[in-house]
């Protein structure tokens, strides 16, 4: 019935957006509150096309990236498809620094937006709607933690006239303006990390050492390791320090987890600067180093 009442207002163009776009319903789930979004309807010709997992948090509460660090489980969707439509990728938002009592982690406070890239292996017929439903999971902590379940659909309707809408482009604009990106293969280059074992005592560290050759003093800088290599809950104290041939570099030391890989070859993850990289458009870079 709803339907039929929201094709009545597109015919008599009381209801514009609706050709463009379309909206799950909204799920609440103790402080979480959820639902699938998209910022276009869907034409007969693609080849792929996107669908993000909407996300708000009450004040206090966080959720986790796909890396959470020394505690924490990513949030993660599955996902029940329409015939033809394959799922090819999911990208989180990048990461923020939260606490779970007093550990430190990594994840997402407030309202964030991940995105799934799916691509159509079929002919899409002009007409056709495409239902999606997903078994969603997260844990939500604050000053207590609640693993959460629950059930996500959209149904996304296929157009040969297509738009963007109004509410949702904005986030999909934004999540991909904050997108992790490569350095300059010359800035790279530079970077070097090892290993390093405490004189007294069983701990190991990594140290990080990346090129900074601006004036003035250092800004926020905070790495996010992939995976559960790098202890979370830890001081990242940034330090200036030269090379042999007086280039600037700065320096982070790292404390190694107790449940990393132990044959890991590379210190992987992301370098946030809090006033962004020059002429990158975001605060953080995706970097891979061998370790030395």
């Amino acid at each position: 019935m709803r339907k039929f009442f929201v094709k009545i207002l597109v015919i008599f163009g009381l209801l514009p957006c609706v050709l463009y776009s379309w909206q799950g319903p909204e799920v609440k789930n103790g402080p979480v509150t959820t639902r699938l979004v998209t910022e276009s309807n869907v034409s007969p010709g693609v080849s792929s096309f996107e669908i993000g997992w909407w996300i708000k948090r009450e004040k206090g509460w966080h959720t986790y990236w796909e890396s959470p660090g020394d505690v924490g489980v990513p949030p993660t969707l599955k996902w029940n498809l329409p015939e033809g439509i394959i799922l090819r990728e999911m990208h989180y938002a990048p990461p923020q620094l939260v606490k779970m009592f007093k550990v430190f982690a990594h994840g997402h406070k407030d309202e964030s937006l991940f995105i799934f890239r799916f691509d159509v292996k079929r002919k899409l017929q002009h007409g056709e709607e495409l239902s999606f439903s997903a078994k969603a999971s997260w844990l939500a902590c604050f000053t207590t933690c609640l693993p959460s379940y629950d059930n996500l659909e959209i149904t996304i309707p296929v157009q040969n006239e297509t738009g963007t809408d109004n509410r949702w482009h904005p986030y999909f604009r934004d999540f991909r303006e904050k997108q992790p990106v490569s350095p300059p293969s010359g800035w790279l280059s530079r970077c070097n990390a090892e290993i390093l074992k405490e004189k007294k005592g069983e701990k190991e560290f990594v140290i990080f050492r990346f090129p900074w050759d601006e004036n003035g003093p250092l800004p926020l800088f905070r790495f996010f390791g992939d995976g559960r290599f790098i202890r979370s809950n830890i001081f990242q104290i940034p330090k200036k320090i030269f090379e042999q041939n007086g280039g600037g570099m700065v320096e982070i030391s790292m404390e190694l987890s107790y449940w990393r890989d132990p044959d890991q070859k590379e210190l992987k993850g992301l370098l946030y600067r809090a006033n962004g990289w020059p002429s990158a458009g975001t605060g953080f870079y995706k970097v891979t180093v061998p370790l030395q």
